[in-house]
């Protein structure tokens, strides 16, 4: 229940104390960041490792690229872009100013690797051995599918608080700067 700008908590004893909005923000603030921060490093792990996989062991990820059914000139393009791109949103995940882009990126390819699996899954294009690395090699489509998907689930929420704590942060400095501005006058 909310009185005069606070919330009255009960401790579960039955006693009753009064809690701020700016506590319970602070509170939620902290969980938000916890969020994030889980879902930054189980993306950072999983796009660094599949990443520095394709590059390390470049020949078997061009043989398996070719067994995909993807157009032929694309081969070569992608057997370096994904790879670039895996390990460039992980760069970007660990730059605090552009986590955000990272975030987003991030979901981008989990999306396209999602589709492609359940593509796979499905078997529209007959069946497909996978161009996985090595700790995804034993996964049927439908698990990978299956595993895509709530990476990508997990990988949403993440960005959508990393936008809010942004914004708040911008907000709080903006207010400040004009509190501060007023003190000078």
């Amino acid at each position: 229940m909310e009185q005069n700008g606070n919330y009255i908590q009960h401790d579960g004893t039955g006693v009753a104390g009064t809690v701020s909005k700016k506590a319970k923000q602070s509170k939620w603030q902290t969980y938000m960041e916890w969020y994030i921060l889980i879902a930054l490093v189980m993306l950072i792990l999983l796009l660094f490792f599949t990443g520095l996989g394709k590059v390390f062991n470049h020949a078997a990820f061009v043989s398996q690229l070719h067994k995909q059914p993807l157009p032929q000139w694309s081969m070569s393009i992608l057997s370096y872009l994904l790879p670039m791109l895996e390990l460039g949103t992980v760069l970007l995940m660990c730059i605090p100013q552009v986590r955000i882009w990272g975030l987003g990126l991030a979901i981008l390819l989990m999306t396209a690797y999602s589709i492609y699996a359940y593509l796979a899954y499905i078997e529209i294009y007959g069946y497909v051995p996978c161009a996985c690395g090595k700790v995804f090699e034993k996964m049927s489509w439908k698990q990978h599918f299956q595993f895509n998907l709530a990476v990508t689930l997990l990988a949403a929420p993440a960005w959508l608080m990393e936008y809010k704590l942004k914004k708040a942060i911008k907000t709080m400095h903006s207010e400040s700067r004009r509190g501060f501005d007023q003190q000078e006058r």
